[in-house]
């Protein structure tokens, strides 16, 4: 949930709003660099936006677009991903 707040703090926008904006293809580099910056600071790591830019500019903006696809659909899902996580981990 900080996380999520925290993309949208820093991109101006409800999460719902970010989707459907990826979804019409109307997002910009710096929203994405604004989007996947507290996601990786999630892990616990001190990441500087500089630092997002350049992995973005490494691995492609296709494969940028991707991942915010990936981490939307994982916010949106919420608790039921978590818990079939945790459900296959004991079984």
């Amino acid at each position: 949930m900080d996380t999520m707040i925290r993309i949208e703090t820093a991109i101006g926008k409800s999460i719902l709003k970010v989707a459907s904006d990826l979804q019409n293809a109307d997002m910009t580099a710096l929203q994405m660099v604004a989007f996947l910056t507290p996601v990786l600071r999630s892990s616990g790591e001190d990441i500087r936006e500089k630092e997002v830019q350049n992995l973005l500019w490494q691995a492609g903006l296709p494969d940028g677009l991707r991942v915010i696809a990936e981490v939307i659909a994982f916010i949106i899902g919420g608790s039921d991903n978590e818990g079939n996580e945790v459900a296959a981990a004991n079984a």
